[in-house]
C-alpha cells in the first residue's frame, strides 16, 4: 500500500510514532528532497532502503512506477520537506491516479502550517485554506477581492521574497485594518506568531528585514460587519422597553431574545441607551 505521511514543519522531534514506523518498515520512500528527507531518517536513526525524488515536475512519471510497485506488493510512503504532501505540496496527482487503480492510500497524519497558526489565532469561526495566492499582484489581487465581505477566515501560505508585497495587496483589497494573524518559521528557533491589522503587520515586517525570512502563514480574519440599532424590529424594541423598567438590562435583553428573537448585542445596545 501507499502511505502518506506528514512530516515535522521545522522541529524535527514533531514526528509521531507511527510516522516512524512507516518510514523504517518502507521499502521506497518517496522524496520532495532526498537531501532534505536524509536529514530526518538520520536524526532519528532510521535506515531506510531506497530514496526517490517525487516533485512538482516528475510526479505524474513517478507515480507510473508507484502503480507497478503497488502491484509488486511493495510498500511505499511519500513524504515531503515540511508538512503534509499534497497540501500545497507534492502529492495529489499521485493519489488521484492510485485511487483510480483501487490500491489502498493510508494518511499518517501529523504537523500542518495552516493547522498548527489556526491551533493559536484564537478564531472560533468557519476558516477556509487556499494555500498559495498567484505570485502576479493583479491575479493575487482578483482572489483577494472575493474575500471582502466573506463570514470566515481564509489561510494563505506565503513565500518570503513576496511577503511585502502580499500584505500590500491584502490592504488595498481587504482595507489596512483587516485583522491578519501571522506565522512564521513555525515551531523553528525563530518563530513568529503576531496578530494585528494589515496595516500594522506591513510595517513590523518592514521594520525589520528579518521578518522577511523563512515561510510564512497568514490567517485573514473575516470583515468586522458594523451592526445597526436601526435594524431591530418594533416588536423587539417594545418587549424591551416594556421588560426594561422591571429587570436589569442583560435580564431584560435574555428574556426579550427569548420572546421576540432579535440580536443579543443590538437589544443590549438598545437597553443600555435606554437606560440612560
Amino acid at each position: 500500500m501507499l502511505y502518506i505521511c506528514a512530516t515535522p514543519i521545522g522541529n524535527l522531534n514533531d514526528i509521531t510514532l507511527r510516522a516512524l514506523e512507516v518510514l523504517a518498515l518502507a521499502d521506497i520512500i518517496l522524496c520532495e528532497d532526498t537531501r532534505v528527507s536524509k536529514k530526518l531518517l538520520h536524526q532519528h536513526g532510521i535506515s531506510y532502503k531506497r530514496l526517490l525524488a517525487l516533485h512538482e515536475h516528475n510526479e505524474n512519471e513517478i507515480a507510473d512506477k508507484v502503480l507497478a510497485w503497488l502491484d509488486e506488493g511493495l510498500t511505499l510512503v511519500q513524504i515531503s520537506d515540511a508538512g503534509t504532501p499534497g497540501v500545497s505540496d507534492p502529492g495529489s496527482r499521485l493519489c488521484n491516479k492510485v485511487l483510480e487503480t483501487g490500491h489502498k492510500i493510508v494518511p499518517i497524519p501529523g504537523p500542518c502550517a495552516y493547522i498548527s497558526l489556526l491551533s493559536v489565532a484564537g478564531l472560533n469561526i468557519p476558516s477556509l485554506f487556499y494555500g498559495f495566492l498567484s505570485s502576479k499582484s493583479g491575479a493575487r489581487c482578483n482572489i483577494l477581492n472575493q474575500w471582502c465581505q466573506v463570514n470566515y477566515a481564509v489561510c494563505l501560505y506565503e513565500a518570503p521574497h513576496r511577503i511585502s508585497e502580499c500584505v500590500k495587496d491584502i490592504i488595498q483589497c481587504l482595507g489596512k485594518e483587516r485583522l491578519i494573524i501571522m506565522g512564521r518559521e513555525l515551531t523553528k528557533q525563530f518563530e513568529t506568531i503576531k496578530k494585528c491589522t494589515a496595516q500594522e503587520l506591513l510595517a513590523f515586517i518592514e521594520a525589520d528585514s528579518n521578518q522577511q525570512r523563512g515561510e510564512f502563514v497568514l490567517i485573514i480574519a473575516p470583515a468586522v460587519v458594523e451592526k445597526d440599532i436601526a435594524s431591530l424590529s418594533m416588536e423587539q424594541i417594545n418587549a424591551l422597553n416594556l421588560l426594561l423598567p422591571e429587570l436589569p438590562p442583560k435580564k431584560a435583553v435574555a428574556l426579550a431574545h427569548k420572546l421576540v428573537g432579535g440580536d443579543k448585542d443590538l437589544l443590549y445596545q438598545h437597553a443600555v441607551a435606554s437606560k440612560r
